[in-house]
């Protein structure tokens, strides 16, 4: 028998380019890595793994799901580029790595050599180290499994505790709530989402949960869970029991690293990975909440996703680096769009030199800006905020702030003119969805000849994640945004203000009725002025048309004042302004009188100034750039000059009366 020689089995595979490019994870992630390795023209094969035994789907919209508002249908959005050229494998997880001779091993012991290989392995569910977690009723929320047991257990559960004011945890309370159970919620940190909220926009969140039916209990802690086989209570720090039968645990993310340490790769709390998402091995790639980049470990979607771009980038041979761009939240949840980026929190404030607030308690918003050397580092708000997506890019591009946008922001609550403005005229490279990374070039080269929000959506992936750049796809897709620049009735009130600026054009310019030499010479103004009846009811006319005007003007305090549509409302009090300069033309002939007299005069005569023009500036607006925030100060300089008008008429009253 022939002695043959032993020949140790080479590194790498013979045919490596043949060698498909394996992808660990089909969460989002992993499908992004996949949907972007293909728009960059990379045709290598791909197999892609994922350990659940669930299609793709979207765990951002995993708490809707849970509140029933979702259909499971409406998770599983998946792309085009899942096509043949894909191996799919579902509820196939991988148990080892050999990175010397580049293959993976899966559950059924099969080994699939890899080109490269990406880990998308994400993270498990934080369980604090407390007596009782092993307890039947103790729950997590983090998947999909874990939404199904959530779900069959909500009916038959009467109270239900979750631990942790997070994300997480506000959306499992919330979804949790809405089915009769009794839920109370319970966070260590003085407020909820402590590290996406500031005390005050945590605190409308925390008013809007107790209202939903949610007790909340901050500043508290779980010291166990009680019971012998079952969850029967929690008890807390300060040694009180809360009788319980299901306790869901919301505390936070662990990420999967077992896989790669069994690998010999560096492993810290995460994968440790570089700038082009490889980790100490060049063939593998990390991304998503596995991955360490520096000393951070992303918790978001966001970032996860820029993550798998810049991988996929590397793959196709383009030198590409991830930089970690400032971290955003957009919640909507409790009827409340609430929305964080960069630094906001309170434990921040120190890098922060200055903090705009606006307020408008009627609507229930609230926004702030955190400046640092004039220049926007962070933002936090709650309530709806079309300028959301301007704002991370405010944040990201480091541009100064200018006065008249701080001034602006300060009155109105928007840091551009026209709030979001005609988004096809932005410049192409801003991001419009940033949670795919998709520019407004981009997503105009996928619109082509034009599409509806729904095409462009499939097309592009935009607004499928978190959905709060949806208004801005279809304002590129329908030009809404232009549409909503157009003032209704716009050019009926500026034809009404034109014709009170005539004629009050017209009265100073004719000289001043003086009295008559004689009889025969007597004007019409001085029959009707010396006519003590008729003098008297055009005052009361003035009265009367001041007093209307001054109560319709509750009408843009207060919008549910019953007074017709804001159109027409605005169109009839132009309407009456022009009535009631006629009336006291009549009743004074525009002398502007001595004393009390002329301060009401001027009074009168400076509102009706600032009002027209005004709405001449609201007309313009719809056509001319730069005349909103024009418009803005003198519609407030309006109401500041109106003001006194009601203790001047009084005191000419009484003293016409009395005297």
């Amino acid at each position: 028998m022939e002695a043959r020689r032993y020949q140790p089995q080479p590194r790498v595979p013979e045919a490596e380019t043949a060698e498909p490019i394996i992808i660990v994870g089909n969460g989002p992630a992993g499908m992004q890595c996949l949907v972007e390795l293909r728009r960059r023209g990379v045709t290598t094969p791909v197999t892609l793994f994922g350990a659940e035994h669930w299609a793709p789907y979207d765990r951002v919209k995993l708490s809707t799901f849970l509140s029933g508002s979702t259909g499971f249908d409406d998770l599983t959005n998946l792309p085009a580029e899942l096509d043949d050229s894909v191996e799919h494998l579902v509820g196939r997880s991988i148990t080892g790595i050999n990175p010397a001779r580049r293959w993976v091993e899966d559950a059924l012991g099969q080994r699939h050599h890899y080109s490269a290989l990406v880990l998308a392995l994400g993270s498990d569910a934080h369980i604090p180290s407390i007596p009782g977690t092993t307890l039947s009723g103790v729950l997590r929320f983090r998947d999909m499994d874990d939404a199904q047991a959530l779900m069959a257990r909500r009916l038959r559960s009467t109270h239900t505790v979750v631990i942790g004011g997070g994300l997480l945890g506000i959306e499992a309370a919330h979804g949790l709530c809405r089915f009769g159970t009794n839920v109370t919620l319970i966070q260590h940190a003085d407020r909820v989402m402590n590290r996406q909220l500031d005390s005050e926009a945590a605190g409308m969140v925390t008013d809007s949960l107790r209202d939903a039916g949610v007790d909340v209990r901050l500043n508290t802690s779980v010291r166990r869970i009680a019971g012998s086989e079952r969850v029967e209570a929690v008890v807390l720090a300060d040694g009180s029991e809360l009788p319980c039968d299901t306790v869901v645990f919301a505390t936070g993310i662990a990420p999967r690293t077992e896989l790669a340490r069994k690998a010999g790769l560096k492993v810290a709390n995460g994968i440790r990975v570089n700038g082009a998402m490889q980790t100490s091995d060049p063939h593998i790639y990390a991304v998503g909440e596995c991955a360490q980049f520096q000393d951070q470990v992303c918790g978001l979607v966001m970032p996860a996703l820029q993550q798998a771009r810049v991988a996929a980038g590397c793959l196709a041979g383009s030198a590409e680096s991830y930089t970690p761009v400032a971290d955003s939240t957009w919640l909507k949840v409790l009827s409340l769009e609430v929305f964080s980026a960069g630094r906001f929190s309170d434990e921040e404030r120190g890098l922060v030199h200055r903090t705009l607030v606006y307020r408008n308690a009627s609507e229930g918003i609230y926004r702030a800006l955190m400046l640092r050397t004039g220049r926007l580092v962070g933002a936090v708000s709650v309530g709806p905020w079309p300028e959301r997506q301007q704002i991370l890019n405010r944040i990201a591009d480091g541009r100064r702030l200018m006065p008249w946008e701080l001034l602006r922001f300060r009155f109105t609550g928007d840091l551009s003119e026209a709030g979001v403005g005609q988004v096809s005229e932005w410049p192409a490279a801003t991001v419009i969805c940033q949670c795919r990374g998709l520019s407004r070039g981009q997503l105009q080269d996928f619109m082509g000849e034009g599409c509806d929000l729904t095409t462009l959506k499939t097309r592009s992936g935009a607004g499928t994640v978190c959905g709060g750049c949806e208004p801005l796809l279809d304002s590129l897709c329908t030009g809404g945004a232009a549409a909503a620049r157009k003032v209704p009735g716009g050019t009926t009130l500026a034809i009404v203000s034109a014709i009170a600026a005539l004629l009050m054009a017209l009265a100073f310019w004719l000289p001043s009725p003086a009295p008559a030499a004689s009889v025969q010479d007597i004007s019409l103004f001085e029959q009707f002025s010396r006519n003590g009846l008729w003098r008297q009811w055009s005052g009361y006319g003035v009265l009367a048309l001041s007093g209307l005007l001054l109560l319709m003007s509750l009408k843009k305090r207060f919008p549910k004042v019953p007074m017709g549509g804001f159109t027409g409302w605005r169109i009839a009090h132009a309407v009456l302004g022009v009535l009631a300069l006629s009336a006291l033309y009549w009743h004074t002939g525009f002398s502007l009188g001595k004393n009390l007299n002329r301060w009401l005069m001027l009074s009168f005569i400076g509102t009706a100034i600032v009002g027209i023009t005004a709405a001449l500036l609201t007309r313009l607006q719809a056509a001319m750039t730069g005349v909103g925030w024009l418009r803005q100060g003198t519609t407030w300089l309006h109401i500041l000059v109106c003001w006194p008008l009601p203790a001047l008429l009084i005191f000419h009253i009484v003293s016409a009366y009395y005297f």
